[in-house]
């Protein structure tokens, strides 16, 4: 609920109000009131006042008094254009790729375009503060290190090559050409809507806490023949971008996507996928996840799941693979809506149908789980929408009804009992931890069910404090944008909320909405 405070005297009903309260999770935003001298200034001639409150509190701020809403607000406080990507919309293209990393300190945001931008911006103003251009490429991932000095960028390009470069000016330190590794192929000629995602790139760059750098290299992609080849190798670097370790000895004939840290448990989940011409190649789990030891990056488990036939005729996992030494535990969920739940030695806790096909009549319908990850003895995963398995019924057919469990938030327990739930009317995909570990990013992106414009942004969750709260009670607010956004939305180390909005089609051949970056909180 937005609070408007009028001033004690009359004033014409026309006229903007003189006071603004907004209650947002851990303040209030002010504006046209004197707000005390700790306050953060915001754009716009606004502030962030510092406040802890509780739903009906009775709050003053400079004099002006106001009462505290049943949930927080989540309100813009900065924009920043990133270009133009109306062609690649328009054109039928996928949402376009875009890398958020606050730094440490949270008063920075690297960002990794789509259109080969890396920027540096102020994370309270949405200033661009440095940018930098790589040509025939896309920046598929930034990060920051421990002490916020270096941003890391790798591309998806010809070379795909990782850079450091000093934050302050975006002088390069070093860089490294991941083609080295996973083979090259060149750029696409003519207008290629998805040509680029046949370059190689890092589909993983995590920084450890020591400042190695952990990079998932990888590149499927078609010879002059024709013929379908696939490359993949972990690597693991340090600050310096010299080799610690590798796997496996040369590129594996598969891909490894979407590393996951056990950062307690020395441990680090890959999901493995194979798209190349031929047999498979014995020794990976394709259409499963692989598990190494993060020091050393050597195989410690591996989990494979089996087609679910009739509906499926392959496995598919995007990422939806995670592992904890802790709790014994690997979770892998499948494109099929399947989730594993798995020991360590590979022994079944459980498997859960999650979105796994129903029948609608004569027509299977089901809700893939592409995105889940592990938390303090829980496992958070997502179900999409409703799909009908690809060849199941003709291409053109829509579901006749929903998945009884689509497009919902689980939180399971390692074997597989529901704790608590949460759906509602945005469009569900992508799952992030917050800098905290307790608050949790869930994106809302475009919608193909309907034309509503008000439910896109991203929705912050509490998966701490106390059991027995269900997920309606766990939604601390909705950061709601004017367009979808990609997958990947980041928080701050204080609450502020960063996504990549981008256009959608208008239905006449053109785009609605803009490619830039908002910041709220």
């Amino acid at each position: 609920m937005l609070l408007t405070l009028l001033a004690l005297t009359a004033c014409e009903p026309a006229q903007k109000p003189l006071a603004e309260m907004i209650f947002v999770r851990g303040g209030v935003i002010v504006e046209g009131i004197s707000p005390p001298k700790d306050a953060r200034p915001l754009p716009g001639g606004r502030a962030l006042v510092a406040r802890l409150w509780r739903p009906g509190d009775k709050v003053e701020i400079g004099g002006v008094g106001g009462q505290a809403p049943s949930r927080a607000e989540c309100v813009p406080i900065a924009h920043t254009p990133l270009g133009d990507v109306s062609r690649l919309i328009a054109g039928g293209g996928s949402p376009p790729d875009t890398s958020l990393a606050f730094s440490p300190d949270g008063s920075l945001l690297a960002v990794g375009s789509y259109l080969g931008e890396l920027l540096v911006l102020d994370a309270w103003t949405g200033e661009v503060l440095q940018k930098k251009t790589v040509p025939e490429a896309l920046i598929k991932r930034v990060a920051w290190s421990p002490d916020g000095r270096t941003i890391y960028a790798a591309e998806q390009s010809p070379d795909a090559m990782i850079w450091a470069f000093d934050a302050e000016t975006l002088k390069a330190r070093w860089s490294r050409r991941l083609a080295d590794d996973v083979g090259s192929s060149p750029a696409p000629a003519g207008v290629d809507l998805f040509g680029v995602y046949s370059l190689p790139t890092a589909f993983g760059l995590e920084v450890l806490p020591g400042g190695d750098l952990l990079v998932a290299a990888s590149h499927g992609w078609n010879d002059e023949g024709g013929v379908r080849l696939n490359r993949s190798r972990i690597l693991r670097l340090s600050p310096q971008g010299e080799l610690v370790a590798g796997f496996p000895e040369t590129a594996a004939d598969g891909i490894f996507l979407h590393p996951q840290l056990d950062l307690q448990g020395e441990l680090v989940a890959l999901s493995v996928t194979r798209s190349a011409s031929g047999a498979a190649p014995a020794g990976l789990p394709f259409g499963g996840m692989i598990v190494l030891d993060l020091v050393d990056l050597s195989p410690v488990a591996q989990v494979r799941a089996e087609p679910l036939l009739p509906h499926f005729e392959s496995v598919f996992v995007w990422e939806a693979s995670a592992v904890s030494q802790r709790d014994d535990l690997i979770v892998l969920g499948l494109g099929d809506g399947r989730v594993l739940l798995r020991r360590l030695d590979g022994s079944e806790r459980a498997t859960l149908s999650a979105g796994a096909p129903v029948m609608a009549g004569e027509v299977p319908i089901s809700a893939s789980v592409g995105h889940a990850l592990i938390r303090e003895g829980e496992v958070v995963y997502l179900t999409s929408r409703t799909t009908i398995p690809w060849g199941a019924a003709s291409p053109d057919l829509r579901p006749p009804t929903a998945h009884p469990n689509e497009n919902a938030l689980w939180v399971v327990s390692p074997d597989g009992e529901t704790r608590w739930t949460w759906t509602g009317p945005q469009a569900l995909d992508g799952v992030s931890l917050a800098a905290d570990g307790r608050r949790l990013l869930v994106g809302a992106g475009a919608r193909d069910a309907d034309t509503r414009e008000d439910l896109f942004g991203a929705l912050v969750f509490d998966l701490g404090g106390e059991t027995g709260r269900g997920g309606e009670e766990r939604l601390e607010a909705f950061c709601a944008t004017a367009s979808p956004i990609f997958f990947r939305p980041v928080m701050s180390v204080d609450g502020r909320v960063a996504v990549a909005e981008h256009p959608r089609p208008d239905g006449q051949g053109g785009v609605k909405g803009e490619y830039r970056v908002t910041i709220l909180r």
